[in-house]
């Protein structure tokens, strides 16, 4: 009998070992293709693209104008803020379904995540309030009032964080102590603040801000702008790879992403990208940005060290925001300054046309501000104004003196002509964001221009106050 059992027995031991190694097998071939997770902010949902084949594999439905997202370090969750809605939805990554909703307040915008992925960050952009959710239990746990938050990140430590506030005549980058829940320094800036991103040590801030082809650079110790690094029209969104020595950044302007030197603050090489490139998102390796592009509706996969697009991934309306999956951390891509007679490259001014002596001018449209917001011409002027609509969001243009009230589609653009006053100085706005700050004015003679400062000003020492 005990003859007769142990070839069953060697039997069973050959299938669990086989199927052990199945097993080990898939898990492998998981680890080797992570996920990218990109909100399609017209469509409302979230695409889901398998980068072992470099297409969508599939789609998540999601609340009105998906705004926000971020991933856990274990690649297990992703959440997803919705600006049409109050809600940020709560993917699992392994079914790719909703499995949670968290009511954050009216427009929650960016989030971020702590390093250790147990809170994440909320900008509800329309109660003025940060808001910590904690992920185990999906539940908000704490609020700290920030006028008009957008997008922030946190320290390495994950008890600071870095909140840029859009609130017009008093834009700044808001310093939370998450463990004390409150404010406990500022930045002032005097253009709006978009995309913000850490240095790996933590030690420097990299800012992007509406109107300025400058990425800002902030000392986090000493709380100053040292340096700035002059890039493309209308920079986006900038950051580092994980071993520092290159950062990427997004210009819409000219669509491209610029691999820049964090050292000498000069741009190393471009490459052309899709049209109107929103964010970008690493690898965790460093190898591979995956370039989300709002105009061409797709996203751009760019192999860091050689510098090229490897695949162009067309993924559904708008796509904005955009994250990877963790996958095998390595020493990553490393990229050092370009050869003599290389790059770096100086790029030519793009974007909205000087308010001095042109018939035509741009007046830009985004994150609920105009750029520029001040006009000056001779007394009773005429002039073509083009207003461009570089958001997801329907604006307007409103002169009540003109009988001028037109509105301006997403991504579209809208020609008008305007009248200068005889005198002073007549205002416009937006009626749908006014109270939010989106307005300018068209002034007659030599009303005098703010000196450029680079975008950010210089705030005192934390505690100075």
């Amino acid at each position: 009998m005990m003859t007769m059992c142990r070839p069953r027995r060697h039997g069973t031991l050959l299938i669990l070992v086989m199927l052990t190694m199945a097993v080990s097998l898939g898990s492998l071939a998981a680890a080797a293709a992570p996920k990218v997770y990109v909100g399609l902010f017209k469509d409302n949902a979230i695409a889901v693209i398998d980068t072992s084949a470099n297409k969508v594999q599939g789609t998540i439905p999601v609340p009105a104008g998906p705004h926000g997202m971020v991933i856990t370090p274990d690649g297990r969750k992703v959440y997803v803020s919705s600006d049409g809605a109050s809600t940020v939805s709560v993917i699992d990554t392994q079914t790719d379904t909703v499995v949670g909703s968290v009511e954050v307040g009216t427009n929650p915008h960016g989030l971020a995540i702590s390093p250790d992925g147990r809170q994440v960050l909320v900008g509800s952009f329309g109660i003025n309030h940060v808001l910590l959710i904690d992920t185990s239990s999906d539940t908000e746990v704490a609020r700290i009032s920030v006028p008009m938050p957008h997008n922030s990140v946190l320290s390495p430590d994950g008890r600071l964080a870095y909140v840029g506030s859009q609130q017009q005549g008093a834009m700044a980058v808001a310093i939370l102590n998450l463990l004390q829940r409150t404010q406990v320094g500022t930045v002032p800036l005097d253009k709006t603040p978009r995309g913000l991103s850490l240095s790996p040590d933590g030690q420097q801030l990299y800012i992007t801000v509406a109107g300025s082809q400058d990425i800002q650079v902030i000392d986090l110790t000493s709380q100053r702008v040292v340096g700035q690094v002059a890039v493309g029209a209308s920079p986006h969104y900038a950051v580092l790879l994980p071993n520092g020595s290159a950062g990427l950044v997004v210009s819409q302007g000219p669509g491209m992403l610029e691999v820049f030197d964090p050292a000498r603050h000069t741009v190393l090489q471009v490459v052309k990208v899709g049209t109107n490139p929103h964010w970008l998102t690493v690898s965790s390796d460093g190898r591979t940005a995956y370039v989300s592009n709002e105009g061409s509706h797709d996203v751009s996969v760019v192999d860091v060290a050689s510098r090229t697009v490897t695949a162009t991934i067309p993924v559904g309306n708008a796509p904005r925001k955009l994250v990877v999956q963790p996958g095998t951390k390595g020493q990553g891509a490393m990229l050092t300054p370009a050869a003599p007679g290389q790059n770096p490259v100086t790029m030519a001014d793009y974007g909205p046309a000087a308010v001095h002596g042109q018939s035509t001018v741009a007046l830009e449209a985004d994150d609920y501000s105009f750029q520029p917001t001040s006009l000056q011409r001779t007394p009773g002027q005429r002039l073509t104004v083009d207003i461009v609509n570089k958001s997801g969001t329907l604006h307007n243009l409103s002169l009540p003196e003109q009988k001028l009230d037109v509105d301006v589609p997403p991504q579209g653009t809208v020609r008008v002509e305007v009248a200068f006053p005889p005198s002073g100085s007549v205002r416009f706005f937006c009626k749908f964001h006014e109270a939010m700050g989106m307005h300018g004015a068209l002034h007659a003679g030599n009303v005098p221009q703010p000196t450029p400062t680079h975008g950010v000003g210089v705030a005192p020492a934390m505690g100075a106050r």
